[in-house]
C-alpha cells in the first residue's frame, strides 16, 4: 500500500512540474511577432484549462482569475474577431484573483515591442518598446511622490490604492503560494496602465498632404522641425483600415490629378485628411480638407476624387466629407461649422457606449467629423470605466468640458444597469453635461435617444404624442424656447422654467418631479455653465479639459471653501436672494474627477485645489498610456471632500 501511495505522489509531482514549466514558458516567451493578428495576451488564456494555473515572470507569480464583468461580448475595435482592447469574451474558474491577470496583461503590454518600420524617422513615436518608460510618466511619478502631494492623500479604507495592479487586500487567501516581493512598486500612489494593445490602437488620424509635380500627392506626418511630409504607409499603431484608406487616397489623387497643397506658395487644393474608423464595421469616415473658402471652389476636382475613391474601394468608406479651410495658419480645421459639407454617406459614426452590451441594444455614441473624438477610442473605454467606478451610487452628476458626453453617459448607463440588476435604487439622480460646440449637443441627444428609457427618463421623439408630422418644418429650439405648442402659446410651466433659468438658457434645470429632465445638455463653455447653475446640487463634478487645463474661473470656483450657510439648491432661482458674487456654484460637490490630457496643466491645477481651503483630498491617481509609443499620458485623478 505504501508503494502505491509513493508512486501516485511521484506521478502527481511530475505532472505538476511539467504543467508549471509549460505555463512558465508560455508567460515569459511571449512575442507580439508570433501572433501578429492578436497581440494581446488575454486571448492566449484560452489555451490553458487548469483551475489554478501559475504564471511566473521575474519575481512575481500570478494566478488566473475569474472576471465576471468581462464575460460579455463587446464590439471589436479593429473588426477582427480576436482583437483585444480589453473586451474579449472569456471565462475563468472561481476562487482566484482579478488583479493578477490585469498585472500580467500590463506587464506584457509594457514589454512588448511595437515593431514599426518607420520608428526613428517618424515623429509620431518616441518609444518602440517599453512604452510606459517615457519622460512624462517619470515626471508624474516624481510629482505624486513629493511630500507636498503625499500629505494631501487620504488613506482611509485603502484609499489611494484601490487601483493598485496587485492589490493584496483582494487576494483570495486560499492561494497560499502567492508572493510578491516588489512591494515598493505596489505601494506607489500613482499607478500606470496601458489600456490597449500597443499596435493598431489608433482609430482616428489627421494627416498632412504634400504635392510634387513628379509624384503627385503624398500623405503622412510632418517631419521633426519642418513641414516636409513623411509618408508612413506601414504604420503599426494605425488601425489597418487607416493604412488601407491612405493607400487608396494616394492612388486616387494620382489618377485624377488632384492638386495637393503647396505651403510655400499657398496654392493647391487638398491640404489634410482626417480618417475616423467606425470600429464595429472597420469602415472609414473620410474628411478632405480643401484650400478653399466655399464649397463650389473645390469643384470639379472634389467630384472626380470622390468618384474614384468609391470606385477603387466601395466597401471601405463609411462617409466622405469636405471641409473648406483657406487660412494660412497651422490649424487643420476652421472654427466655422458652416465650412463642413457632407458629400457622401451617413452623417454620424456610431460606437458602442463603454460598458454597454450590444446584444441588448443599450445605446450608441454618435460622432460627427467636427466633434472631438479620442484617437484611441478602445483605450479610452478603460478610462470611462474608472470614472464610473469612482461615482457613488445615487449621485447627481455634472460634467464640464463634456464633448459628446461619453464619460457622463457611460456612468449613467453603468449605474442604471446596477439598479436594474440588484433591484436597489442607485441609479444617477440626474446628469448635466455641457460644452460650447453646438454639434456636441446634437450628438448627445441622439445618443440619449438610443439608451433605455428607464435609465434616461426620456421618451424617444418618435413615440411622443403629436410628434413631427410629414412636411412640418424643424423648429430651432434655441430661438423658440418654450414654443412647443402649434399656436405659439406658452404654458405656465414653460414660463416658470424660463424665469427660473438664469440668462434664459437653452437647457431646463432637472426637476425631481419630471424624469424627462433627468439628462440634459447645455451649450456653453465651462465657466459660463457653472455661473448658470449647472453644478448646483451636484454631488459629483467630472472635468475633462483640453491640454491647457481648467479655465481660471472654473478653478476659482472649485477652490472655494464649502459654505455651510448656503442653502441646498438645484436651480439658480432657489438662491436668487444671495448676491451672485457670494454664491459658491460648486458648494454641494463632494467628489471631483479630473481627467487630464496635459500633465503640466494638471499639476498646476492640483496645486491650486489642494492648497486652497476647499477641503479636497486625493483618493487615487492613475496614468494611462493611451497612445503607446508617444510621450503622452492621460491621468485620472479622484478627489473627495
Amino acid at each position: 500500500m505504501k508503494h502505491v501511495i509513493v508512486i501516485l505522489l511521484l506521478v502527481g509531482r511530475l505532472h505538476e512540474r511539467h504543467h508549471s514549466s509549460r505555463c512558465s514558458s508560455f508567460a515569459s516567451g511571449f512575442s507580439p511577432s508570433h501572433y501578429p493578428s492578436d497581440p494581446s495576451p488575454r486571448s492566449r488564456f484560452r489555451t490553458v484549462s487548469a483551475t489554478r494555473t501559475t504564471f511566473s515572470s521575474s519575481s512575481k507569480t500570478y494566478y488566473k482569475p475569474r472576471r465576471e464583468e468581462e464575460q460579455r461580448r463587446r464590439p471589436s475595435s479593429t473588426g477582427y474577431e480576436d482583437d483585444d482592447y480589453g473586451y474579449e469574451d472569456f471565462s475563468y474558474d472561481s476562487g482566484v484573483v482579478d488583479d493578477n491577470v490585469d498585472g500580467l496583461i500590463q506587464l506584457q503590454r509594457r514589454e512588448s515591442s511595437i515593431g514599426c518600420p518607420h520608428f526613428g524617422t517618424c515623429p509620431g513615436c518616441v518609444r518602440d518598446d517599453n512604452v510606459a518608460e517615457i519622460d512624462v510618466v517619470e515626471s508624474a511619478r516624481l510629482y505624486f511622490s513629493s511630500s507636498s502631494i503625499q500629505k494631501h492623500i487620504t488613506r482611509n479604507n485603502g484609499g489611494g490604492n484601490k487601483n493598485a495592479r496587485y492589490n493584496k487586500s483582494n487576494i483570495n487567501r486560499r492561494n497560499d503560494n502567492y508572493y510578491d516581493d516588489d512591494d515598493e512598486e505596489d505601494d506607489e500612489f500613482y499607478k500606470i496602465k496601458v489600456p490597449s494593445p500597443t499596435t493598431q490602437w489608433r482609430t482616428q488620424a489627421k494627416l498632412a498632404v504634400s504635392w510634387t509635380r513628379d509624384s503627385g500627392c503624398s500623405i503622412g506626418l510632418y517631419q521633426r522641425n519642418s513641414h516636409d511630409v513623411l509618408s508612413i504607409p506601414d504604420c503599426r499603431v494605425h488601425h489597418p483600415s487607416i493604412n488601407r484608406a491612405v493607400d487608396v487616397i494616394v492612388k486616387a489623387t494620382q489618377k485624377v490629378r488632384t492638386p495637393g497643397y503647396q505651403e510655400d506658395i499657398g496654392q493647391g487644393l487638398l491640404r489634410y485628411v482626417q480618417l475616423q474608423v467606425e470600429t464595429s464595421t472597420s469602415k472609414v469616415c473620410l474628411s478632405l480638407v480643401m484650400n478653399a473658402e466655399r464649397f463650389k471652389e473645390c469643384q470639379p476636382h472634389l467630384s472626380y476624387l470622390v468618384k474614384e475613391l468609391k470606385r477603387a474601394d466601395p466597401k471601405l468608406w463609411h462617409s466622405i466629407w469636405c471641409h473648406c479651410n483657406d487660412s494660412r495658419g497651422n490649424a487643420i480645421f476652421a472654427r466655422d461649422v458652416t465650412r463642413w459639407h457632407p458629400v457622401d454617406g451617413p452623417p454620424y459614426v456610431r460606437e458602442a457606449i463603454p460598458g454597454s452590451d450590444p446584444d441588448k441594444r443599450e445605446g450608441l455614441m454618435y460622432f460627427s467629423p467636427y466633434v472631438f473624438r479620442q484617437g484611441n477610442l478602445g483605450g479610452f473605454g478603460e478610462i470611462a470605466r474608472e470614472v464610473w467606478e469612482a461615482v457613488p451610487r445615487g449621485s447627481r452628476v455634472c460634467e464640464l468640458y463634456a464633448g459628446v458626453g461619453l464619460l457622463g453617459l457611460s456612468a449613467l448607463l453603468h449605474h442604471g444597469k446596477l439598479e436594474e440588476e440588484d433591484g436597489v435604487k442607485g441609479g444617477l439622480r440626474w446628469l448635466r453635461c455641457s460644452d460650447e460646440n453646438p454639434e456636441n449637443a446634437r450628438c448627445f441627444d441622439r445618443t440619449v435617444s438610443t439608451m433605455p428609457m428607464h435609465i434616461t427618463g426620456r421618451t424617444p421623439k418618435k413615440f411622443q404624442a403629436g410628434g413631427k408630422k410629414k412636411g412640418q418644418r424643424r423648429r430651432n429650439n434655441a430661438k423658440h424656447f418654450g414654443k412647443g405648442k402649434l399656436d405659439g402659446e406658452r404654458s405656465i410651466k414653460d414660463l416658470m422654467d424660463s424665469m427660473t433659468t438664469e440668462g434664459g438658457g437653452n437647457a431646463p434645470r432637472p426637476s425631481k418631479d419630471d424624469p424627462s429632465e433627468r439628462v440634459t445638455y447645455l451649450q456653453a463653455n465651462a465657466a459660463s455653465a457653472l455661473y448658470r447653475g449647472q453644478a448646483l446640487g451636484a454631488d459629483v463634478i467630472i472635468v475633462d479639459p483640453p491640454r491647457k487645463g481648467l479655465d481660471e474661473a472654473v478653478l476659482r470656483q472649485l477652490t472655494l471653501r464649502h459654505d455651510s450657510n448656503q442653502p441646498y439648491a438645484e436651480k439658480p432661482a432657489m438662491i436668487s436672494h444671495l448676491p451672485r458674487h457670494a454664491v459658491n456654484w460648486t458648494n454641494d460637490a463632494r467628489t471631483l474627477i479630473y481627467v487630464s490630457c496635459g500633465f503640466d496643466a494638471l499639476a498646476r491645477d492640483l496645486d491650486g485645489l489642494l492648497t486652497a481651503k476647499a477641503g479636497w483630498k486625493l483618493e487615487s491617481a492613475t496614468g494611462y498610456v493611451l497612445f503607446p509609443g508617444s510621450n503622452h499620458v492621460e491621468t485620472v485623478v479622484v478627489l473627495r471632500r
